[in-house]
């Protein structure tokens, strides 16, 4: 995959000024002229942001979408504006993202639903079918594969197991295909337990005679799983009913058998959209409800804005609601750093908890403590509707937050605004927490790794260490396809990086981060020479103290580049040189260049590598490789390099 750049604007709020309630130190949109809606957001380790939503443009950012009907898209970028890669995924139908998360291979997992038969989809059961793929690190699909019959069937949520394989949940309204577990009727929630390539090993229905749909699903231990389920039915497989719409939750072990189950909500109609469970396996739940009993205390209006807990074994432990007296609800749910909790979410009030609405739908973001009392709250938006669907606090504080923003012809012209509505970020300040800054990404480093002969991409390991520490701070592999990579760079201090490939001569620089930290990417492309009898190379980053041989410790980080080398291609046997200017006396300096190779020789060994393997020489003056006129000549012919002599 080669790398595209679009530049996204990000809006400092002196823009927003007339917004009073809203702190925000920048927004980010991205879209094309339609209607994108965005989902989920992921902060990677090193800095970066990976997005995922709905798109529904065909130009702009969704060009290469497949149909109108809407597409999944999913992209990694970084605050300063570059899209590191983007993925469209989808077929001439339409497609919906339910949920997208980050996996332990550094890839990533979507699920969503499809009505499609071509493009991305490889098999269509029936009506709407749901859809599971599997991304690696750079955004290439590494598989898709649907689930379903011949009824309507959608894909709600998704998590990866402790055994390294996936279990997902929707609803279903098929008996056949996938599907032939026992159905209660009408839609019925639908858990299957995937392998690690999404094969079906399991799968079973739950519910009563009306309908369930699997919202949330959480891993309480290996083989135990808590899943959120919405609820109208009165019997079957749901042992109480409260109202009209009700959170399910049940906790089932391998093969669906449920070991507990309870309902929450009231007697009118409530939901749940996002939740978290903590290390202690308690979970808390954002949602909206229009109860006013049973579990729900207090209703301000048509719809409230609704944080629950419970603990590990399905005791109610609070329940807030939130908002003012008309429609309001709850998206997504964060832990913060003090214990408490950030929510994100939409209303459409403007009186009570909500003192400032923009437009028709404002975005809110609420922060409450470890009992769900409210500590701040804030709305975001414009004269349209405003919506965020995902937020996460940031190390240093603030928040991230994702959604969508629509633009209306007659309203606020933001700039960077592609469509009628744009997926939308948002990097939120926090009013009771000191020394917070806007959140940017560090520069990036990315390329290609080539052959150096034939030009062909090249499958490459690329790590990226702290000089300082020898520590690695980062890593990841080309794309063999295209010898495509990318990783972030640190914000501070010195680092090295180290690309290898068995069978080919590595490639090592060092990076001050001082001079490239403005930047917004490094550009490169590396070229590695295949290892033949005679290839050399100069270890451009070893150094001495002048008429010295000790090692400093500044050279480590390109000595760790060369036993990384070694330890690769074991059948390679190297002779290390040492070379000076002209200057001074010849055979001291044949002396001082012999000595110099054999501290490297001395540093490998003591590192594990044979001493059969290593030859060494000191030429001295003899070998220039530039003028010794000048002192950039002298400057290149003192120096240390290896050649290969066996292989």
């Amino acid at each position: 995959m080669y790398f595209q750049k679009w530049i996204l604007v990000f809006i400092v709020l002196g823009f927003s000024c007339k917004l009073q309630a809203q702190i925000a130190y920048w927004h980010a949109y991205f879209g094309g002229s339609g209607y994108d809606v965005g989902k989920r957001l992921i902060l990677r380790p090193d800095g970066s942001l990976v997005v995922a939503g709905e798109i529904y443009s065909t130009d702009g950012i969704g060009s290469e979408n497949h149909s109108s009907y809407g597409d999944v898209l999913a992209l990694k970028y970084s605050t300063q504006g570059v899209v590191f890669w983007k993925v469209t995924l989808g077929g001439s139908g339409m497609e919906t993202l339910s949920d997208f998360i980050e996996t332990s291979d550094g890839g990533y997992v979507l699920i969503g639903t499809t009505n499609s038969s071509d493009g991305d989809i490889t098999q269509a059961y029936g009506q709407m079918d749901i859809w599971v793929v599997k991304l690696d690190d750079l955004g290439n699909v590494l598989w898709s594969r649907t689930y379903g019959g011949r009824g309507n069937d959608q894909g709600k949520a998704i998590i990866e197991t402790q055994d390294g394989g996936y279990l997902i949940g929707g609803s279903s309204g098929s008996l056949d295909g996938s599907m032939e577990s026992r159905h209660h009727g009408g839609l019925d929630s639908w858990v299957a337990k995937l392998s690690q390539q999404g094969e079906l090993i399991w799968e079973k229905h739950f519910g009563g005679s009306s309908s369930e749909t699997v919202k949330r699903i959480h891993e309480y231990k290996a083989g135990e799983y808590m899943v959120v389920h919405a609820t109208n039915s009165t019997d079957g497989d749901v042992a109480t009913s409260l109202g009209k719409n009700d959170v399910w939750i049940t906790l089932i072990g391998e093969y669906g058998n449920i070991h507990w189950q309870n309902t929450y909500g009231g007697s009118a109609n409530d939901d749940v959209h996002g939740s978290f469970m903590d290390a202690n396996g308690d979970v808390v739940f954002a949602g909206t409800t229009f109860s006013a009993n049973h579990h729900i205390d207090f209703n301000r209006g048509k719809g409230d804005f609704w944080l629950m807990k419970i603990s590990a074994k399905g005791d109610l432990l609070w329940s807030q609601t939130y908002g003012g007296t008309k429609a309001d609800g709850a998206n997504d749910v964060f832990p913060t750093h003090d214990g408490g909790y950030v929510a994100c979410g939409v209303v459409r009030s403007r009186d009570m908890d909500i003192q400032l609405n923009n437009g028709y739908y404002d975005a809110w973001v609420i922060k409450v403590d470890a009992i769900g009392n409210r500590i701040w709250s804030r709305t975001f938006g414009f004269e349209g509707k405003d919506i965020f669907n995902s937020i996460i606090e940031l190390e240093k504080g603030g928040f991230l937050a994702m959604g969508f923003s629509e633009q209306i012809p007659e309203g606020t012209q933001l700039p960077g605004h592609k469509g009628s509505s744009d997926m939308w970020i948002c990097n939120i300040s926090d009013p009771k927490r000191a020394g917070v800054h806007p959140y940017i990404t560090p520069p990036a480093l990315m390329g290609r790794v080539v052959d150096k002969r034939s030009g062909k991409p090249l499958r490459a390991h690329i790590t990226l260490t702290d000089n300082l520490s020898l520590d690695s701070l980062a890593s990841t592999y080309s794309h063999p396809a295209t010898g495509s990579f990318i990783m972030l760079l640190p914000t501070h201090g010195l680092s090295s990086i180290n690309v290898l490939a068995k069978g080919y001569m590595f490639y090592g620089e060092d990076i001050r981060m001082d001079t490239v930290i403005s930047k917004t990417s490094i550009e490169k492309e590396i070229q590695l020479e295949p290892i033949a009898i005679g290839s050399k190379l100069i270890l451009r980053n070893i150094y001495f103290n002048s008429g010295e041989w000790e090692l400093l410790y500044s050279s480590y980080a390109e000595l760790e580049r060369l036993l990384a080398f070694l330890k690769l291609n074991p059948r390679v046997a190297i002779e290390i040189s040492g070379h000076t200017d002209d200057t001074g006396n010849r055979q001291q300096k044949e002396e001082l260049s012999l000595l110099r190779a054999n501290a490297v020789k001395e540093y490998l060994m003591s590192r594990g590598i044979a001493e059969y393997r290593l030859q060494v020489k000191g030429f001295g003056m003899h070998r220039p490789i530039a003028s010794n006129a000048t002192e950039a000549g002298r400057r290149k012919n003192r120096r240390v390099e290896f050649e290969i002599i066996r292989m």
